[in-house]
């Protein structure tokens, strides 16, 4: 887990809601998406509403899977 606001490819970290938007996913399927491609949050931060921590991700993981999971041609 890193501990800047700033991942792999220096890009800002991005909570779930901005992750699941990129790829045109609801949050749940998003999360459900990522536990079977072994994406991991790369840190987390408070959340407002004194509930759980937010789970903040690296778009350059997402993208890894992304590629992975897409057939070569």
């Amino acid at each position: 887990m890193t501990t800047s606001r700033t991942g792999r490819d220096g890009r800002p970290l991005v909570t779930t809601d901005m992750a699941a938007y990129s790829l045109g996913k609801s949050p749940r399927q998003f999360r459900d998406w990522a536990r079977r491609r072994d994406v991991a949050p790369a840190g987390f931060r408070p959340n407002p509403a004194r509930g759980q921590p937010l789970a903040l991700w690296d778009l350059a993981d997402i993208a890894d899977a992304v590629r992975s999971a897409s057939p070569v041609v």
